[in-house]
């Protein structure tokens, strides 16, 4: 009697343990896919990097181009992940003109949408890190 309710234990707890290592090894695969897509979005800052500087735009050659105030407020709110229309009603202004200042500033960094504009911005030194 004492050997079935050594093994009556024993199922559950192997069961347990099986269901941890299925949990460690999709942990395991999700961290490598997370390593895999970090690495992508390094290559693409790599890229950025790289379009920046050819423009003339990298903060280690000098002082980034200056923004007016506007544009600076426009660009902390869209980083900050604001819409056209809420960041035009915050700074009291046309949506046509958030949308026109976005994509001015996205010209002169050579980001092609607004994650890599801020991250562009960052660069640049127009935005802080961790903005």
């Amino acid at each position: 009697m004492t050997s079935t309710t050594t093994e009556g234990q024993a199922r559950p707890a192997l069961r347990l343990y099986q269901e941890l290592l299925a949990d460690r090894e999709r942990l395991l695969k999700a961290h490598h896919r997370l390593l895999a897509e970090q690495t992508a979005l390094l290559e693409q800052i790599d890229l950025l990097c790289a379009r920046s500087t050819a423009a003339g735009l990298d903060s280690a050659c000098g002082s980034p181009p200056p923004l007016s105030p506007l544009q600076r407020h426009v660009l902390v709110l869209m980083a900050g992940g604001a819409k056209d229309g809420a960041i035009a009603r915050r700074l009291n202004v046309s949506e046509r003109s958030v949308r026109r200042h976005v994509e001015s500033l996205s010209r002169r960094t050579g980001a092609n949408n607004r994650f890599t504009l801020a991250l562009a911005a960052i660069r640049i030194g127009w935005l802080p890190v961790g903005r």
